[in-house]
């Protein structure tokens, strides 16, 4: 390993949190030094802002996810996801039992908060699409959807059913779940699907990428494999995620780890299609432009060495 190690950034969609668990045990395991990489690892003041920063080439690497990086794309920014950190977390409709709310046609009369300009736009689709003639306010209320359904400002909103709902059971008891994806008759939640995203003049930079991308993936590995190590590991980190409710959402947020990293392209093409139909994109939208697998390893990280390999060709 060289003595010289190469600077980057990457930039969270949020604040440092349990579903980032592999990106800070590549750090405290030493995996990013491996690859002769010096990383600093940044929380956005505005998560909106993302995109944007990442898109005019301000930071190396962010995180964000699926439907915003096509959105960041249909508006000028040469942003690309280079791999997938979270795989399909179920997003929808949260609330607390005691709202009354059963069904999405239960909103009207009701407050649902969102955290975007495309929550806003699923909603108002949705609710279209549903029938739904009675008013209904929608608010925005950024990624602080728990506490405002906590504190009675809004009826719902949209969340991770891994995160925010985990909250809102800690907080005040039964939740109501109604996912998007079913709703929107998706077949899968990719929208909300966790990337990493460059902009294009990193290309220029492919061994930081890969060196990057390597690291990740013995970071969602280890974390998969060593959930409690992998833990500890972050709030070493992040002492101020050592609680009951982090473990839980961090445990929940287990089953949604990419371990390949792979961007898959019936998801994007999903999107692609979802996104048009929102109108965020056009026809004329490329959306083979948003997200490329050329810098991933051949195959997963695995500390075993193999003792065969099947797939070579037949001489």
């Amino acid at each position: 390993m060289s003595n010289q190690l190469s600077r980057t950034t990457l930039l969270l969609n949020w604040y440092a949190n349990p579903y980032h668990c592999p990106i800070f045990v590549a750090q405290g395991l030493g995996f990013y030094q491996d690859e002769n990489i010096r990383l600093a690892i940044l929380e956005p003041s505005d998560p909106s802002d993302v995109t944007e920063i990442v898109g005019t080439g301000k930071i190396d690497f962010g995180v964000k996810a699926m439907i915003h990086t096509v959105a960041a794309r249909a508006k000028g920014y040469p942003v690309t996801s280079i791999g997938t950190l979270l795989d399909e977390p179920p997003t929808g409709l949260i609330a607390l039992k005691s709202s009354g709310i059963r069904s999405f046609q239960d909103i009207a009369g009701k407050r649902i908060g969102y955290i975007g300009e495309f929550g806003k736009k699923i909603i108002d689709d949705l609710a279209k699409l549903a029938g739904i003639s009675e008013r209904y306010e929608t608010v925005r209320v950024g990624m602080n959807v728990t506490d405002a359904i906590h504190r009675g400002i809004i009826d719902a909103g949209i969340g991770f059913i891994n995160f925010q709902r985990v909250e809102l059971e800690h907080l005040a008891g039964e939740t109501v779940f109604l996912r998007l994806d079913e709703l929107a008759g998706l077949g899968c939640c990719c929208f909300c699907s966790i990337q990493f995203i460059v902009h294009e003049r990193m290309f220029q930079q492919e061994h930081i990428i890969k060196g990057f991308l390597r690291a990740i993936q013995r970071g969602a590995a280890y974390t998969v494999e060593n959930p409690e190590e992998a833990f500890e590991c972050l709030c070493e980190q992040k002492p101020q995620l050592r609680s009951a409710l982090y473990k839980t959402i961090f445990m929940r947020s287990l089953p949604f780890f990419s371990r390949n990293l792979l961007n898959i392209e019936r998801d994007w093409d999903k999107v692609g299609r979802y996104t048009r139909h929102l109108g965020i994109t056009d026809k004329q939208f490329a959306i083979t432009d948003c997200y490329t697998n050329s810098f991933l390893p051949a195959k997963p990280y695995s500390a075993l060495e193999p003792v065969a390999c099947c797939i070579r060709e037949e001489d």
